[in-house]
């Protein structure tokens, strides 16, 4: 999934709510200094905490000290982003739901679905959105296009 050049951001860091949040700040850090529109690093802290976030809960079950690689390339038409980790593979129903599938009635607060709103936001705010497995390696990557 890689592209034919270097990134322009790499991260390598232990999962842990922590070391996600320091990564996140990196990469704001790094997206700002390129002069990337707000628009764009407030979208690409959504989605990479999401991303994270779900590394962190589903792919590691909350348990702290796992490798994760965030890469990030400044590209023409946006942000290509790949998040890789050693952690449990993604479900395949993960990737068929797609944006806009959690349904709900937003009139009865008792019947609220627990979770799902983060992923469809992940799928509805990006492009290109893939993910595979090889060997022992989770990898997502994805473009959060400019405005």
């Amino acid at each position: 999934m890689s592209q034919d050049k270097a990134p322009d951001v790499a991260l390598r860091f232990l999962s842990g709510s922590i070391p996600v949040r320091h990564a996140l700040e990196k990469t704001r850090a790094a997206v700002r200094a390129a002069k990337i529109d707000g628009a764009t690093c407030d979208t690409s802290q959504i989605i990479l905490g999401e991303v994270l976030n779900n590394v962190v809960e589903h792919a590691y079950g909350f348990e702290p000290g796992h490798p994760i690689a965030v890469s990030i390339w400044l590209r023409e038409d946006g942000l290509w982003c790949e998040v890789m980790d050693h952690g449990a593979r993604m479900p395949d129903s993960m990737m068929r739901l797609g944006a806009g599938k959690v349904h709900f009635d937003p009139t009865n607060r008792e019947a609220l679905p627990e979770g799902g709103f983060g992923w469809a936001m992940v799928c509805e705010l990006t492009e290109k959105l893939r993910y595979r497995r090889v060997d022992s390696t989770n990898q997502l990557a994805f473009l959060i296009p400019y405005p």
